[in-house]
């Protein structure tokens, strides 16, 4: 990755590049983070496809510690913990919301927001992300974007519920889960009852199966692992 931000080539199969626009290019290095530490990126996407092509570059090629939000819940959650970092970046897929997420994170501190965009998207949203007080704006081509069924009940579902149910989609067990995410296996089982409640489901399958529909995890492949 560049220093600019302005350019990075991701790992899948279309090897094109996203591009900020030149005039708001924002340096990778920010001021008054110690070397030592990482800076901040806070990645918020309703449907988890852009943040799969950006989490990989921005930790991979520049280092940077990434927080997500999935949802409007999210990102309010986290500002309400006092969370702040260095950039955030922030899908205009939030519907009408993308603007008063953007107003939020400013007059939390975040300072600097930049607003995600695709290729497939109107530039209405873009601009009224803009005009909220996103400095850039960044456009990633190349990405097939399952269009989010905002009444789906798996928009309810919160980050941390979002983790198990992707990990659930890839095939691994309760256990395995509870490995990757340091929980113990009771609490991924409880994650999962919860899930269940808000989905209105019982079976993993069907969890999963809602989730994909809303656009929130990419479809399962087959031969997942369980562990």
């Amino acid at each position: 990755m560049t220093s600019s931000l302005g350019r990075f080539s991701t790992s899948f199969d279309t090897h094109q590049e996203a591009e900020l626009l030149p005039a708001q290019a924002s340096p990778a290095h920010f001021e008054g983070v110690p070397a030592a530490r990482p800076a901040t990126v806070l990645v918020a996407d309703p449907g988890g496809v852009i943040g799969e092509v950006l989490r990989y570059a921005l930790m991979e090629f520049a280092g940077f510690r990434i927080v997500e939000a999935s949802s409007v819940a999210d990102v309010d959650a986290m500002i309400a913990k006092g969370v702040i970092g260095e950039v955030a970046m922030v899908s205009v897929r939030f519907n009408g919301s993308t603007a008063g997420l953007i107003r939020s994170l400013r007059a939390a501190g975040w300072p600097r927001v930049i607003a995600l965009t695709l290729p497939s998207v109107p530039i209405g949203p873009v601009i009224a992300a803009v005009q909220a007080g996103a400095g850039g704006v960044l456009s990633i081509p190349g990405i097939i974007d399952p269009v989010p069924d905002e009444g789906n009940p798996a928009r309810q579902l919160s980050g941390r519920e979002l983790e198990v149910i992707r990990l659930v989609a890839d095939g691994w067990s309760n256990k395995s889960i509870g490995l990757q995410l340091s929980l113990s296996s009771l609490t991924v089982k409880n994650h999962l009852a919860r899930i269940g409640r808000k989905l209105g489901v019982g079976d993993r399958a069907q969890m999963v199966a809602i989730a994909c529909r809303a656009g929130l995890i990419p479809m399962a492949s087959p031969g997942g692992r369980v562990n």
